[in-house]
């Protein structure tokens, strides 16, 4: 037996498979009454059948935490997956076996709870709003983090927006609560293969990737959610580069990055980008065109379920498990 067992909340059952392959126990949340995990008020339900398996053992719960895509059968929000881990981590610190007794009388007796439980958010809850851009603004991204941190043993976050000088991370690290996993190095091996590269270039398209992953690249200004002005030079020509990014909705940074590098010389440009996020209107379309626009030269993780990725373009998706196994 392996020496944790894996808990897969509604965002992350896509990895299933992938963890049973690699001999883990994998244990997901059940359904209720109508074969679902939203009753028709929208309120979330959580289950564990098996809860007592996972006595005395160290546990991991693994979410995403973003809203459902098509993908999915059940349209989750980000809130919706917050609560739903938050309802998980409170069962396993106080399970208990229930037995019916009678019409509506339950007879419920203590099981012992985990030994310690830890929790991966394969993508960070309220990501974008990591502090506060204007005054009165909630920072809900904090919120998120240290809502859940109280509610476990240390919260693992793959490839996260919120960058390592944030007050509110540092405080987390050196309460040693939170860590991050970080999936680039794999995803770079991975996009290099897929697109035969030899020997490629890394760039990022603006300054935050640039502080994540101290690797030159643009500046970038943003008009709105989906138009963004890039800016400056690269030294690129007749080079094979690699675009890194932490994150995309639309592609629209990475295309216009991609079209500045070609036309600064670079002999051929290839994008792996760590989450790709489908937004709620016209999402997976948007991807479709990225994908397209692209001529196919991107690659991606699966810490997001997708259809255009984790569905129909497998070759293009690295699987997240061997990442996360590898630090867990």
């Amino acid at each position: 037996m392996k020496e944790y067992d894996v808990v897969l909340a509604s965002g992350a059952e896509h990895l299933k498979e992938s963890f049973q392959e690699a001999g883990f126990r994998v244990f997901t949340s059940a359904l209720n009454y109508d074969r679902r995990r939203l009753f028709p008020n929208a309120d979330i339900y959580a289950m564990i059948e098996d809860v007592s398996e996972l006595s005395n053992r160290r546990v991991v719960i693994i979410q995403s935490c973003t809203g459902a895509g098509p993908a999915e059968t059940e349209h989750y929000t980000t809130s919706d997956r917050v609560v739903e881990l938050l309802l998980l981590l409170d069962l396993l610190s106080r399970p208990v076996a229930v037995k019916v007794t009678g019409h509506k009388i339950y007879d419920c007796k203590p099981i012992s709870p985990p030994s310690r439980v830890e929790v991966v958010l394969t993508f960070q809850p309220f990501a974008l709003q990591d502090k506060s851009f204007r005054t009165g603004e909630a920072v809900s991204g904090r919120w998120a983090i240290e809502t859940i941190a109280k509610s476990c043993n240390k919260v693992w976050v793959v490839n996260p927006h919120a960058p390592d000088s944030l007050d509110w991370v540092q405080n987390l690290r050196e309460r040693n609560l939170y860590e991050t996993i970080d999936v680039i190095p794999d995803l770079i091996e991975f996009a290099a293969k897929q697109f035969e590269f030899k020997d490629p270039i890394l760039v990022t398209p603006d300054e935050g990737a640039q502080e994540r992953y101290r690797i030159e690249g643009f500046g970038k200004s943003r008009e709105n959610s989906f138009n963004v002005d890039l800016h400056g030079t690269v030294e690129v020509m007749d080079k094979q580069v690699i675009i890194i990014d932490d994150l995309t909705k639309s592609g629209s940074t990475l295309l216009k990055a991609a079209d500045r590098l070609r036309n600064q010389g670079a002999a051929d440009v290839g994008m792996a980008v760590a989450h790709v996020l489908p937004l709620i209107e016209r999402g997976e379309e948007l991807l479709e065109e990225l994908l397209e626009k692209a001529r196919g030269m991107i690659v991606t993780t699966n810490t997001v379920h997708t259809e255009v990725f984790g569905e129909r373009n497998p070759k293009l998706t690295y699987n997240i498990t061997h990442t996360l196994i590898k630090h867990l």
